[in-house]
């Protein structure tokens, strides 16, 4: 290796040019003053004492006072250099421990302050990452549909959704259509289909959207928490999920839902026969714009729009259930509600009060 290539390594480490120099001599005289130094690196006299001192400060070199002046010596190249490569990786370390701490607080200030925003990412983890987030915001309705292989990794996130009782609705992107359902939790819903896009859709705060496309890769992915665009994100996971294989059910009660109309969907046949299934509604007055909550049992409800069709993959233009509560009926419906008394936020469904 060449004397260049040595200082171009003691640079990549931090040194400065002067110090490499100088401790590259110090090293191949083995003893030196300080002048004999500055001679052998060429590092110029008047700053040869200040490099010395700062070699010392890093622990390369050792300086000793002598009756003629100064003498500076260079221990074991590899025990000093495995010293300073664990102090720099302390140091390192603890800088960056630092830097994370003190913007974690930045970007959760941040966080809270944004209500809504829209970005692209392209590298895979950077949208995992929102992924997860997405996932761990969900308190009502979470869709996610991701190819089969990613699923582990996001499968402790999902089984936290279910704990806190969000209905997750998972589409595994399969060609082979047996898909193995080892470790599916029971009250997962999941289904497959050969192809479809990333997506997931979590209530209306996070949406992560990538398509696949047969000309091109690594199309990049859409991230979003603004509502109108993750309503539409979920408004369009209707439709590839009703086109999709059941794999597994996930059916039982309570059921959560974001809207009225996922319910109506989902209980149609339960609601035409009269069996009396009670709703718990949190959402907005109407008329006084306040935040509350409505009790009751499901004694009627609307899905209608200016044509007959298939409501399930197309969106109504009134869904809407009529509770029984202790203060009178009320009218329930979405999130955009206006002519009915309630826009819900979301709603839990159950067979008894």
């Amino acid at each position: 290796m060449t004397e260049a290539q040595i200082i171009d390594h003691l640079q990549a480490l931090g040194l400065t040019e002067y110090q490499s120099r100088a401790y590259l001599a110090a090293v191949r005289l083995g003893r030196a003053t300080p002048p004999e130094l500055a001679d052998d690196s060429g590092v110029p006299q008047g700053r040869i004492y200040d490099v010395i001192d700062d070699l010392e400060d890093h622990g390369l070199v050792e300086v000793h006072a002598q009756t003629r002046g100064k003498e500076v010596s260079a221990p074991s190249p590899q025990t000093v250099l495995n010293q300073f490569k664990r102090r720099r990786i302390d140091e390192l370390s603890q800088n960056i421990s630092t830097a994370v701490s003190d913007l974690e607080q930045v970007y959760h200030r941040t966080d809270q302050n944004t209500d809504a925003f829209v970005t692209m990412v392209s590298r895979d983890e950077s949208a995992l990452r929102h992924v997860r987030r997405a996932i761990e915001t969900a308190e009502w309705w979470l869709t996610v549909s991701i190819d089969s292989h990613r699923y582990p990794d996001i499968r402790t996130e999902i089984e936290d959704a279910l704990d806190r009782n969000v209905t997750v609705r998972l589409l595994l992107s399969e060609s082979d259509p047996t898909v193995e359902s080892d470790g599916f939790p029971d009250a997962l819903r999941v289904r497959h289909r050969a192809t479809a896009d990333t997506l997931v859709a979590a209530d209306r705060k996070y949406g992560v959207f990538s398509s696949k496309h047969p000309a091109r890769s690594g199309q990049p992915y859409i991230i979003t928490q603004e509502r109108n665009l993750v309503l539409l994100f979920q408004t369009y996971s209707e439709q590839i999920w009703a086109a999709s294989t059941v794999h597994q059910a996930g059916d039982g009660f309570p059921r959560t839902y974001l809207d009225p109309w996922r319910a109506i969907i989902d209980l149609e046949s339960e609601l035409s026969d009269g069996r009396p299934l009670y709703a718990t509604v949190q959402g907005t007055n109407t008329k006084t714009h306040r935040q509350g909550r409505w009790e009751g049992e499901i004694v009627d409800y609307e899905l209608s729009g200016p044509v007959a069709t298939d409501f399930s993959t197309a969106a109504p233009v009134q869904a809407s259930l009529v509770l029984s509560t202790d203060r009178g009926e009320v009218n329930v419906g979405g999130w955009k509600a206006t002519i009915e008394d309630v826009a819900a936020d979301g709603l839990v469904v159950s067979r008894r009060p």
